[in-house]
């Protein structure tokens, strides 16, 4: 192996695709020695792998790289379950993720919407990651699990902190990180212990799962909060690092900014580029508990599996002119959601929304610029994309 790819480095917590290009013309699965795992940087290796091979692996051990390979805990709730167990717990929620259910909270989530913008644009110049986008999604994955706006808000910024990473730093280890994790599993737990004694005060998915029973377990204390921290993390995470992209991306080709200030029914083929082309969930992980054959490498029970989305979703082999951002390519498979029966449950919710806020976004502001000095992206191991966009209009 030619290439020294570790997921925890600063070339690949600061911008690995070129990292991704050399791994994927080495080939296969890349074996990575000190985590004793393989590396899926090829679309078809992780497309095989997520539809073949799902009773091969198992999700319990977590999917972000800090569980898998450094061993930190693990909130248990149904996308860290396997099999038949998880499907029963997802389907309690599957019936509001439908895109009939989705399309019921269209005007709502766009009055919410313009409410957070509307006082932005007084300002003339804002960022729309921080100010707009995150703080959307935030109130909106709140009110879904029956939260106020203002502590959908507050345990938004807390796992933002826990993701938060230094320069060299590997895994969850700071006190900046324990810290924020302290708070928000406190107010969590409060919030539970409230809603035991006050039951009627549970809304929205929270109220689900609060007296939900499968197969005669009902989830205690510590299955709720684990529940409430995955969706909050999930609902209000890489949509906005999304639609950051994709306005900071149109300002870089500017004949489709055109366009699409012109036609604003394009806003779709927006999100989705941006979604291919800086896929916000860098990277998922699975353990093997069976060995099985994979992209020309034998895969043994035991080792881990970096399913690099990021680098999938830009592969030639499978996208023409990958490295392009182009509103108007089609193609007919894609992972932007995943694939298998961990697919994103909130899919239809995730394209709604981003619909959505871009176009009410687009619609206020019309042409824009974006101060390139004042934009950051992500410095992690788990996302990737912009997490400040400065906007000037």
């Amino acid at each position: 192996m030619t290439i020294g790819y570790d997921p925890f480095s600063d070339a690949a917590m600061r911008d690995p695709f070129s990292l991704y290009s050399e791994l994927r013309k080495e080939g296969g699965p890349h074996y990575i020695k000190k985590y004793d795992a393989w590396a899926l940087a090829r679309f078809e290796d992780v497309w095989n792998a997520s539809l073949s091979h799902e009773k091969d692996v198992t999700f319990s051990e977590g999917q972000p790289l800090v569980n898998v390979l450094l061993g930190e805990p693990v909130p248990r709730a149904f996308p860290t379950m396997d099999g038949q167990e998880h499907r029963k717990w997802r389907t309690l929620l599957r019936t509001e993720y439908t895109p009939n259910s989705v399309q019921s909270h269209e005007q709502r989530f766009t009055d919410l919407a313009r409410e957070i913008l509307n006082p932005l644009l007084e300002k003339r110049e804002f960022d729309v990651y921080s100010e707009y986008f995150n703080r959307l999604f935030a109130v909106n994955a709140g009110y879904n699990m029956g939260l106020s706006e203002e502590d959908s808000i507050t345990w938004r910024s807390l796992i933002d902190e826990t993701q938060h990473r230094e320069i060299g730093q590997i895994g969850t280890v700071t006190d900046r990180n324990l810290k924020a994790g302290q708070q928000l599993m406190e107010y969590l737990f409060e919030h539970i212990s409230n809603l035991r004694q006050h039951p009627e005060l549970a809304r929205g998915q929270t109220a689900t799962y609060l007296d939900a029973e499968v197969d005669g377990v009902k989830l205690d204390d510590k299955g709720l909060v684990d529940f409430l921290i995955i969706m909050l993390t999930v609902g209000s995470g890489t949509t906005p690092n999304v639609c950051s992209g994709a306005v900071y991306y149109l300002n870089r080709y500017p004949e489709q900014k055109a366009a699409v200030l012109k036609d604003l029914t394009l806003v779709g083929r927006v999100f989705s580029e941006a979604a291919r082309y800086d896929q916000p969930t860098n990277i998922l992980c699975r353990r093997a508990v069976n060995d099985f054959e994979l992209g020309g490498k034998m895969i043994k029970a035991g080792q881990a599996l970096l399913y690099i989305y990021a680098s999938a979703n830009r592969d030639a082999d499978e996208f023409d002119d990958p490295d392009t951002f182009n509103i108007f390519r089609d193609y007919k498979r894609d992972l932007i959601f995943g694939i298998g029966g961990h697919k994103c449950l909130g899919m239809h919710l995730a394209t709604m929304g981003g619909r959505i806020a871009l176009t009410e976004l687009l619609k206020a502001v019309g042409d824009y610029q974006i101060l390139e000095d004042q934009c950051t992206r992500a410095y992690s191991e788990f996302l990737s994309g912009f997490n400040r966009v400065q906007l000037k209009f």
